[in-house]
């Protein structure tokens, strides 16, 4: 356990050509030259290499020459073979013996005969997949009457995309069958290989008869090799490198027996997709959450094997965090006497057994075998949910402040095969908190006490907001707060501000300044006690749903602490959304709103009447939208460009003072004033004319 005393600020350091992250000795960093070692932090993690670059972690080379359906040097049992990446087989397409969760989707290679939702490779040995090419896995046998086998088919998920050129397989390569036939020679005549990456549902856990409305086998999406006159003892399947986590194998339709002793995949590059886990992370006290940093390359491999750093590459490295109060984020549930699944404590959870047969265990009926394990899942009580992905090093950490435990993962992402990315160091910003405690809820001036739920409010119409937020600073060392920050709408003012129960005087017991998307109090006097504010601003809408997201923050140089986040809850019991969020009643199905000039008519002659005008509209449900306001004369020439940029939903007036885009005055006439906004659905665009008048 870490307890830390300060706020620590992260700086980035050029060392040895590479950028890493560091920060106090007490800060929590991953990677780099000084910190926590990958290995070490990790829960569970693949396709990551973390040998190839000091201090640093980077996607999995695939080897050349070497199946990736097995492990680079044996480290299990026959019992416990694993593939490339270290992890197990399965030998089973739904949860039966997958410890009857979705969690280990993704990472654990499986491996299935025919399509049912629970279908077992029960005739098909470990054996295919071990390395061993010595002895038989897989029989065909020829019928007795002479008559065609019937067609079987079995499926390979390798968990991972990995990119594939070379599929093999091939019977024993010596010895004799029982009835004296050399294995050589009983090779598969007749098959078809086949190929998907897409994960689809009936690939995953469903039945795939009824899901994909086809009865016994079909191919999967592309096809690698498919005969009936088959001649060689050992089958190699040339193809293009593409990214691959499924294979189908099909066998049938003749009359001899064919065995096989191994399957095999070769491909070269990089996994479309590596992924980290790390364990949870105790500071050992509550925390606020400052930025996350990091270091992130890009690189690409040359057709020689060169590697070099390449910005433009197609990869992308997704960070996520959550935050709890508890070191275990995962709920674990096991079967009762009645086939309902109860919560139980992980320990309880692994000392149960895992389901063997469709007898123990049926997702299809909802019921299982007393003891045994059932599933797990995320726990939202005791954690946030995962944030949605970090855009840029330097974001603000977007999990709850206030709780003990930290957990990050990312994935590093690639859509090109020979392109990959490196992650040098990850690093978080870390202070105790403000308070043991910050709540907050909105509400609608005049209607508080009979409002439930969420806050619904017109889209674009002016509207007086009240936002309660109710602090505790508990018996503890708390050091209290002498400001609050709010995230606004655009064009926000501010009305009003109470301390339980009575209103400050502005200038002399508080001060307030509002900008662009947010409204910032601070205090006369530090708040050290347990309180209640009450806030009122007015503003419109202009996002069908916006969170009023907030923070106190402690301004003293003595304190240095992250501002702590205001977390959604009941502040007030007469206030009834219990929630910072606000919703739109009303849609606009355009994003542009009704374009008004402050005067249609400008005379800029210096007199300071009329000077300009003022282009004024709204955006309404937009993010990151191109706007852009040009001025066109009569003819279709553009002249000027006040504003061309990439904007958020909000209010916008843009001026234009008689001026081409030289500085110089136009001459009298009439011009036209265009809006314009390109979004996904489409480019939307507005027109007035203005006149300029001497």
């Amino acid at each position: 356990m870490i307890v830390l005393h300060a706020k620590f600020f992260i700086l980035l350091l050029a060392l040895q050509g590479a950028l890493w992250a560091q920060v106090s000795p007490s800060a929590w960093v991953i990677g780099g030259p000084n910190g926590e070692a990958w290995d070490d932090a990790v829960e569970r993690r693949i396709a990551l290499d973390d040998t190839s670059r000091v201090g640093a972690i980077q996607s999995q080379e695939i080897p050349r020459g070497h199946s990736v359906l097995r492990e680079l040097v044996r480290t299990t049992s026959v019992q416990t073979q694993a593939n490339v990446f270290g992890y197990v087989w399965t030998f089973s397409k739904g949860p039966l013996r997958m410890e009857a969760d979705t969690l280990m989707l993704g990472w654990n290679p499986r491996m299935w005969d025919a399509g049912g939702r629970n279908a077992l490779a029960v005739a098909i040995s470990r054996g295919l997949v071990d390395g061993d090419g010595l002895s038989p896995a897989f029989m065909h046998a020829e019928r007795a009457d002479g008559s065609p086998t019937a067609d079987r088919f079995f499926t390979l998920d390798l968990g991972v995309s990995v990119p594939i050129d070379s599929v093999s397989f091939y019977p024993p390569q010596s010895g004799l069958a029982e009835d004296g036939r050399r294995q050589r020679s009983l090779f598969p005549v007749a098959y078809e290989v086949s190929r998907a990456n897409n994960p689809v549902d009936w690939l995953v856990f469903e039945d795939e008869n009824a899901s994909a409305g086809t009865d016994g086998y079909h191919p999967l999406e592309e096809i690698l090799g498919s005969t009936f006159t088959n001649n060689t003892s050992i089958v190699s399947l040339r193809s293009s490198l593409k990214f691959t986590r499924f294979l189908r194998f099909k066998f049938g339709g003749v009359t001899s027996t064919g065995i096989l002793a191994e399957v095999e995949a070769f491909g070269r590059g990089f996994p479309a997709e590596a992924r980290y886990v790390s364990k949870p992370r105790s500071f050992g006290e509550q925390v606020s959450l400052g930025r996350i940093t990091w270091q992130f390359t890009k690189y690409r491999q040359a057709p020689s094997g060169e590697v070099f750093a390449d910005p433009t590459a197609p990869v992308e490295l997704l960070i996520r965090t959550r935050a709890g109060i508890d070191d275990d984020p995962v709920d674990h549930f096991v079967f009762d006497e009645f086939g309902r699944q109860v919560h139980v404590a992980r320990d309880a959870y692994y000392d149960g057994p895992f389901p063997r047969n469709q007898a123990q265990v049926s997702q299809i009926n909802g019921g299982g075998l007393a003891g045994f394990r059932a599933s797990r899942s995320d726990d939202i009580t005791n954690w946030n949910s995962w944030s949605v992905a970090y855009q840029v090093s330097g974001d603000e950490v977007r999990s709850s402040d206030g709780k003990e435990y930290l957990q990050f993962r990312f994935e590093i992402k690639t859509e090109d095969p020979l392109a990959f990315g490196v992650l040098d160091s990850v690093a978080f910003e870390v202070s105790p908190v403000l308070a043991d405690s910050v709540i907050g809820e909105v509400s609608l001036a005049g209607l508080v006490g009979e409002r439930q739920g969420v806050v619904e409010v017109p889209l674009g119409v002016d509207t007086l907001f009240v936002y309660d937020i109710r602090t505790v600073l508990g018996t503890g060392d708390r050091p209290g707060f002498d400001g609050i920050e709010l995230d606004v709408p655009s064009g926000a003012r501010f009305v009003s501000l109470e301390r339980d129960g009575v209103e400050l005087l502005q200038g002399a017991e508080f001060s307030q300044e509002t900008s662009t998307g947010h409204l910032r109090i601070t205090f006369a006097e530090p708040i050290t006690e347990d309180t209640a504010v009450r806030l009122q601003f007015r503003s419109a809408v202009y996002q069908a749903s916006i969170f009023l997201e907030g923070r106190i923050f402690n301004s003293s140089v003595e304190i240095s602490s992250l501002p702590q986040s205001i977390e959604s809850g009941d502040a007030r019991a007469e206030t009834g959304s219990n929630g910072i969020q606000v919703v739109a009643t009303e849609i606009k199905t355009r994003v542009l709103g009704d374009l008004r000039l402050s005067s249609s008519v400008i005379t800029p002659n210096g007199d300071g009447v009329n000077e300009e005008t003022i282009i004024s509209f709204n955006l309404f449900d937009v993010n990151s939208a191109t706007v852009r306001v040009e001025i066109y004369d009569m003819a279709g020439h553009r002249l000027a460009a006040p504003l061309d940029a990439v904007a958020n939903a909000g209010p916008y007036g843009p001026s234009w003072g008689g001026h081409d885009g030289d500085g110089g005055l136009v001459a009298p006439g009439i011009y036209l004033i265009k809006v314009e906004v390109d979004v996904d659905r489409g480019t939307q665009t507005l027109v007035k004319s203005v006149a300029v008048v001497y």
